[in-house]
């Protein structure tokens, strides 16, 4: 359980951002967000009981038959679908969740996804959709309440901007996880543009989020690479500097202190499991377990 607010905002920050000293700042932000006193972080819960750490279905495992809920085809290790989980978490939609093995896929993927990719929805039996914002736009607008995307049509638009925008940091940490040696000072120049954007935009909008006083579509679909991108903050190539991205340093802490975001978190635990068939090679444990692997393993 995490026992110290301070303790724990010592943790994150200067593990995660290099020693920036705004911890009281951050914590004015952090409180109202949680829902619950700080001290308490464990309160939060999720009433649906989702279990996203099931067994990871590989190639030979049978499809589960369809109950009529809706369906999400995941990896619980995936950014993209990570992206469809937030949405739903967001919307408190009730579903379930059948996680794919990527790496061994089972034979009738392709009957869910023609792509044989995840995230994908399943909405009744055999009607499936996919691809991470297709899906997050469909439930958007299916299920009204707890809008994601504004309404407005230019801020929609504009949000819309911010995710395609986001695209050299996700480009630059998937070439970081696995192919490092090819990452050059034009990839590294890119990520960094991508942050300089969205910086501005928060500087511009004015607000905690980038979709105002809680996280809206631009937040949901751009963190997951921020989650996983906190695994290399000892690599200078895409460490956040405080004095240079101080409003997105900020937000991006207090996301992770908000329901939707810290019921998913990825942890130690979860890296961990036995029910995860997911092969994950050592290298990759090795980056992400000395983030991961903190306080925030006790919270189930």
């Amino acid at each position: 359980m995490i026992t110290s607010t301070v303790s724990l905002a010592m943790h994150l920050i200067y593990s995660s951002f290099q020693g920036v000293r705004v911890i009281s700042q951050v914590l004015e932000y952090v409180l109202p967000y949680t829902g619950v006193p700080f001290r308490n972080m464990s309160a939060i819960k999720d009433s649906r009981n989702i279990n996203f750490n099931t067994k990871h279905l590989r190639k030979g495992d049978p499809l589960p038959p369809f109950n009529g809920k809706l369906r999400v085809y995941n990896m619980r290790y995936c950014p993209y679908a990570q992206r469809t989980i937030l949405a739903l978490n967001a919307k408190q939609i009730d579903y379930e969740v059948v996680n794919i093995d990527l790496i061994d896929k089972p034979e009738w993927l392709t009957t869910k996804s023609a792509f044989a990719k995840v995230p994908a929805i399943e909405i009744a039996e055999d009607v499936t959709i996919y691809e991470s914002l297709v899906t997050v736009e469909y439930l958007d607008e299916v299920y009204p309440k707890r809008p994601l995307l504004p309404q407005d049509p230019l801020k929609k638009a504009l949000d819309k901007i911010i995710v395609e925008a986001s695209a050299p940091i996700q480009s630059l940490f998937i070439k970081i996880l696995k192919f490092s040696d090819t990452v050059n000072e034009e990839h590294v120049a890119a990520y960094h543009k991508a942050l300089d954007f969205i910086q501005e935009q928060l500087k511009n909008r004015g607000t905690v989020f980038l979709d105002g006083s809680e996280p809206g579509y631009a937040d949901y679909m751009i963190w997951p690479w921020f989650e996983r991108l906190r695994a290399f903050a000892h690599d200078e190539r895409v460490r956040l500097e405080p004095s240079k991205y101080s409003l997105l340093v900020r937000t991006t802490f207090i996301i992770v202190y908000t329901k939707i975001i810290y019921v998913y978190i990825l942890r130690c635990s979860i890296w961990g499991s036995g029910t995860a068939h997911q092969r994950l090679s050592a290298e990759i444990l090795a980056k992400f377990s000395p983030f991961f692997c903190t306080e925030l393993k006790h919270v189930n």
